[in-house]
């Protein structure tokens, strides 16, 4: 049995067991980001939220150029204030899409240093308390080994929806990064979830913001 950093100790012979047709046996790279089909999954989506952010610049710029035309053809006072006041409103809402698509960004980096740093291992699952919120994202326990408890409440959340949940990871899962321990530090980037294959990414982090 090997150690993988800080991470989950693994058997080769049973990560590469087929334990069910929803459960691809894990890649035995030495870090999960040269699997090819998860080097192409973070970059599609570093690719869609570039492309997001562009498509917000520009919406923001023809609205600048709209409200300025409005208030340059106004004839009266409240014509030209309903102008203005429509200005701050879309720099407002501006604002707010620009942190976003920075906190998705972050989480994108995260997902890769954890990638980098650590391979990709088969876990029973992956589970989704009933009756449990979490407006971070979703909150999520693992199971890394059969016969294993769950562990305690963490968040997880796809960068560019953070309220999707793929059912299949109930069933199994390819999980990297650090094993989650009682008491330990709230971090963000604690590990990344996908389900088999490497294709969609979920940042796990040990931040939760939860309500009943």
């Amino acid at each position: 049995m090997k150690e993988s950093g800080g991470g989950l100790p693994f058997d080769k012979s049973d990560t590469q067991a087929d334990r069910g047709p929803a459960d691809a046996p894990a890649p035995l790279h030495k870090c999960a980001f040269d699997h090819p089909e998860t080097r192409v999954a973070w970059e599609k989506a570093r690719r869609k939220a570039k492309r997001g952010g562009w498509f917000w610049h520009f919406l923001y710029a023809l609205s600048w150029v709209v409200c300025f035309a409005f208030s340059a053809n106004a004839s009266s006072e409240i014509a030209k204030d309903r102008a203005a006041g429509a200005i701050v409103l879309v720099t407002f809402i501006y604002l707010i899409l620009l942190y976003l698509r920075r906190d998705v960004m972050g989480s994108l980096k995260r997902i890769r240093r954890v990638l980098e740093q650590h391979p990709w291992q088969l876990i029973p699952a992956a589970h989704r308390p009933a009756g449990v919120k979490d407006v971070m994202g979703v909150p999520v326990q693992l199971r890394y080994r059969e016969g294993e408890e769950l562990t305690g409440l963490m968040s997880a959340r796809n960068p560019l929806r953070r309220r999707h949940w793929p059912e299949e990871l109930e069933h199994g899962a390819w999980y990297a990064g650090e094993v989650w321990r009682e008491g330990g530090a709230r971090t963000r980037g604690f590990g990344v979830l996908s389900v088999p294959g490497g294709g969609e990414l979920m940042e796990v982090s040990r931040e939760t913001a939860v309500r009943r």
